[in-house]
């Protein structure tokens, strides 16, 4: 049996393509292309249509030259408003003297300084104590919150409700006078940092039952795909990866914790607030100037929790390696 070779076809000539340096035209159609008439085209899809530009293409299309002109001119006349007004402020404030140097020369002197500085140590003091004691908590009222035996998920869920209700300044109150009467009185460093618990208490546990709420259901269903029961779930899977994703939020309810400590004056505890009150009394009313250090602070010291909040957050958006917990999950299944 003999086999036929296929016969080798003649050359013919090549097709021809763009010489060296040039580029194929396209289309009008395609992207970069040129019309009939020799104009450059959209660029477009597959289907024709022009694609959004941007990620913020995703939800609208960039605007044009006329919206970017628009949004130039609105931002430029904002900024002359705001500029005017801080103008006719600083004005009203150097005809009445409050701009004189007499009246801030008293905040260069050392004593004065270490006296506001102690009271921030005292503010920081009440707000780390309050977070400390109101974090853990609340992630515990909020895991009972979401426990499947409804004799435990429904009391949980009546002492946060109850406990996001309830105004802080009004808790505070009953510290104050609602106790006394009844035969029992707390130092003022008490009487401010409950009410902040009890009060960062409810925040912390909704924050904590919507991060668990929040992980797609799969996580769990792994978990007990591989024989994990519901604690193993919570503890291994689901708590780290909300705990992850929540650490921003949780930052920033520390920083509202941290200027809840401004109701201390309330109680007379010697927070940053109050002693600018008392210090403003002693410089002979001059509040305004004593209200501004105390305002920088504050600003500062929120810019760099902020700042902070932010940092964790660029860590945490990293995509985790997972052999962490499948290892843990698979050991533990093991076991």
């Amino acid at each position: 049996m003999t086999q036929t070779r296929p016969q080798a076809q003649p050359a013919g000539p090549a097709p021809a393509g763009p010489a060296v340096g040039e580029t194929a035209p396209s289309g009008p159609g395609e992207a970069g292309g040129r019309d009939t008439r020799g104009r450059r085209s959209p660029r477009t899809d597959r289907a024709g249509r022009r694609p959004l530009g941007g990620a913020a293409g995703v939800l609208f299309e960039p605007p044009g030259a006329r919206g970017r002109r628009q949004r130039r001119i609105g931002s430029t006349a904002a900024a002359a408003l705001i500029a005017l007004f801080a103008g006719v402020v600083l004005l009203q404030l150097g005809r009445h003297g409050q701009l004189d140097w007499a009246r801030w020369q008293p905040l260069t002197q050392s004593a004065i300084q270490q006296f506001l500085f102690s009271a921030l140590g005292d503010t920081l003091l009440a707000g780390l104590v309050s977070i400390a004691i109101g974090l853990p908590l609340g992630a515990v009222m909020g895991l009972l919150r979401l426990s499947r035996r409804r004799f435990v998920s429904l009391p949980a869920g009546a002492v946060v409700e109850l406990l996001r209700s309830l105004p802080l300044l009004f808790v505070v109150y009953f510290f104050l006078l609602g106790l006394p009467s009844l035969g029992l009185r707390l130092p003022p460093f008490w009487q401010l940092v409950i009410p902040i618990v009890l009060h960062g208490i409810g925040n912390f546990a909704e924050i904590f039952r919507a991060g668990v709420l929040a992980l797609p259901r799969g996580q769990s269903e792994a978990g007990y795909a591989i024989g994990l029961r519901h604690g193993q779930v919570m503890r291994l899977i689901v708590l780290p990866q909300a705990v992850r994703a929540l650490l921003p939020t949780i930052i920033g309810q520390a920083v509202r914790a941290l200027k809840d400590t401004t109701l201390g004056y309330v109680v007379s505890y010697p927070e940053l607030m109050h002693q600018g009150n008392v210090l403003g009394s002693y410089l002979e009313n001059d509040f305004l100037q004593v209200y501004f250090e105390v305002a920088v602070i504050f600003i500062v010291m929120n810019w760099l929790l902020s700042k902070l909040a932010e940092w964790v957050e660029n860590r945490t958006g990293r995509t985790p390696r997972p052999s962490r917990g499948v290892k843990a999950a698979r050991r533990t299944a093991s076991a």
